[in-house]
């Protein structure tokens, strides 16, 4: 039995299909299920909490649904023993880099950020600002494989 028990940091773009039924939800319960049962050590960014709200809210969800998902985020937070991660000043400016060398929003750059940072085997995104050739690269040479949602068999292969 393979004990390997990767890290594995997501951003907003794949946590709020938790809660939205959009194109890969599947693979984005799929990963959830992973840092429920232990197979994954999941990490997101503080920010991906107030990212998520708006995210609902931006689709039209009333006030009392988006309360009640992000509600649930934090108690499946807390089950799940996802490591949430302060923007503090170095991921503020390992994120500013990635802003400056390639073009991406500054919420996106801090998930990425924080991918790196903290070590993280993979990184996966719905985002396709984060499949850019320049950024991908980049997170691959400090040792972050990216993946889409609908990649996520690659990182099943590996425990």
């Amino acid at each position: 039995m393979n004990s390997y028990k990767p890290t594995v940091t997501v951003d907003t773009s794949a946590i709020v299909k938790w809660f939205k039924a959009e194109e890969d939800r599947e693979r984005a319960l799929k990963l959830r299920s992973w840092a429920e049962v232990g197979k994954i050590n999941l990490v997101i960014s503080i920010i991906l909490l107030s990212e998520c709200a708006r995210g609902l809210k931006k689709a039209g969800w009333e006030n009392k649904e988006i309360y009640d998902a992000v509600d649930m985020l934090d108690r499946i937070i807390n089950l799940c023993g996802i490591e949430l991660i302060p923007v503090d000043r170095l991921v503020v400016k390992s994120a500013q880099t990635l802003v400056i060398e390639h073009g991406i929003y500054s919420a996106d750059a801090i998930h990425a950020a924080t991918a790196i940072l903290t070590g993280s085997n993979f990184f996966v995104s719905s985002d396709k600002h984060h499949v850019k050739k320049s950024l991908k690269e980049r997170m691959e040479n400090k040792g972050v494989k990216v993946f889409t949602l609908s990649e996520i068999e690659k990182i099943e292969e590996k425990f």
